[in-house]
């Protein structure tokens, strides 16, 4: 299968190597061998390495996504004899143009130009990676196909049914959230004698319990008391005529 998912290569004991694209499921082209192929690979260039007896093909284009219909190859990019030795399993070097050949006698490697990827995406895969970072990279790669809500310590959580009351579970959601002020909400509403701020101060001033709202009030009163005692002073300077444009507190 190439590294994208969209075609796959595939031979059997009827000496017929098969390209079929995968998203219509269906045969693209057929080609034939000489003797039933023992091992596929494709490279990232989308070369595709077959071991068949003791030959060794290496065919190009054989898809072509950029294609609507796949054109037949009429012969391998390259070939490999093999020295008579029967072909085990054929394996390309991922992001060179080296292709590995295992048979009987042992191992034999093959340069191909044009088999390895030449700008390779490092934010895909690190080439340089070591243990450690294959095994960090395993682990976020887990996480994020996670829920935050799956995560838990518990390693029995999962499968459980959640009895959590609506309350409870919007008390649990709430705790990050900062304590919300009352007064700050009602503070700059409106003004004069109706404003939100005077009802409040007049339906809790009446009470004889002193807690830190109500002296909070007071310094309300106090500052209120303030911008009105400059609001009237500034009247007096403008004068009469000017007062009606002044600033209310």
């Amino acid at each position: 299968m190439d590294r994208e998912g969209r075609y796959m290569v595939s031979t059997g004991q009827d000496s017929k190597m098969s390209v079929w694209d995968i998203r219509m499921f269906k045969e693209v082209n057929n080609y034939f061998l000489r003797s039933p192929g023992s091992s596929v690979h494709i490279s990232d260039t989308n070369l595709t390495a077959v071991g068949w007896g003791t030959q060794t093909t290496v065919w190009r284009d054989l898809f072509n996504k950029n294609l609507n219909d796949q054109v037949k190859v009429q012969s391998p990019y390259m070939a490999w004899g093999g020295e008579g030795n029967r072909i085990e399993r054929v394996r390309w070097c991922p992001y060179e143009d080296i292709l590995g050949i295992s048979h009987n006698k042992g191992f034999s490697s093959v340069i191909v130009p044009g088999a390895g990827e030449a700008n390779p995406d490092s934010l895909e895969i690190s080439l340089y990676e070591n243990t450690k970072q294959r095994q960090e990279r395993e682990v976020k790669s887990l996480l994020n196909k996670l829920q935050p809500e799956m995560i838990s310590l518990d390693p029995e959580f999962i499968g459980q049914l959640d009895r959590a009351s609506h309350a409870q579970r919007e008390q649990e959601r709430d705790l990050d959230r900062k304590p919300e002020d009352p007064l700050a909400k009602i503070k700059n509403r409106g003004r004069g004698k109706n404003s939100s701020l005077r009802k409040y101060l007049r339906k809790q001033g009446s009470k004889n319990i002193i807690d830190e709202r109500k002296v909070r009030i007071q310094e309300l009163r106090k500052e209120q008391a303030k911008r009105n005692n400059k609001a009237r002073q500034g009247e007096v300077e403008l004068g009469p005529a000017l007062a009606r444009f002044a600033r209310k507190a």
